[in-house]
């Protein structure tokens, strides 16, 4: 009984970059720094960062369509030079925004059919997105205070 107390603290599995050890680190130290108990290498914690969620075809009505808050989905294509100028601000406002909107991201490249149902012919276009309805379209390259307006106005209609 006396594991009892480390199996009930919630603890997230985190695989070293370096030697592919599977180290098992308690939530509440995860920005103490881990290192890996095998080869002491410091762990990776990019995948606790916050980031836009990567919807696809299969899961686009439950992840945008059905969601609580309002969303935003950022059509982007990986070959797009704009797209990759815009993604860094789309990765901040799902900092700034979290618990407030959900951000999204989609890369037409692989996921065609909401592609063509929502007729994106070109990359970037930000779709604004409250209780399932589309309320806003953007083309384009798009400054951060303008996408930010847009969200602030669909979440201020929630």
């Amino acid at each position: 009984m006396k594991f009892k107390k480390a199996m009930d603290q919630e603890t997230v599995i985190i695989e070293c970059l370096r030697c592919g050890t599977k180290n098992r680190v308690p939530r509440s130290r995860i920005h103490d720094r881990p290192s890996c108990g095998q080869c002491h290498a410091p762990l990776s914690l990019e995948a606790f960062a916050i980031r836009p969620l990567e919807t696809a075809d299969g899961t686009f009505a439950r992840d945008v369509l059905a969601a609580a808050e309002p969303v935003l989905v950022f059509f982007y294509s990986p070959s797009c030079p704009y797209c990759r100028m815009l993604s860094p601000v789309i990765d901040q406002l799902a900092v700034k925004f979290e618990g407030a909107a959900l951000i999204a991201r989609l890369n037409t490249t692989v996921n065609p059919v909401v592609s063509a149902q929502y007729g994106i012919q070109g990359v970037p276009t930000l779709l604004l997105f409250r209780e399932g309805k589309l309320l806003k379209r953007m083309v384009g390259v798009q400054s951060g205070d303008e996408i930010e307006r847009g969200l602030k106005g669909i979440i201020k209609l929630s």
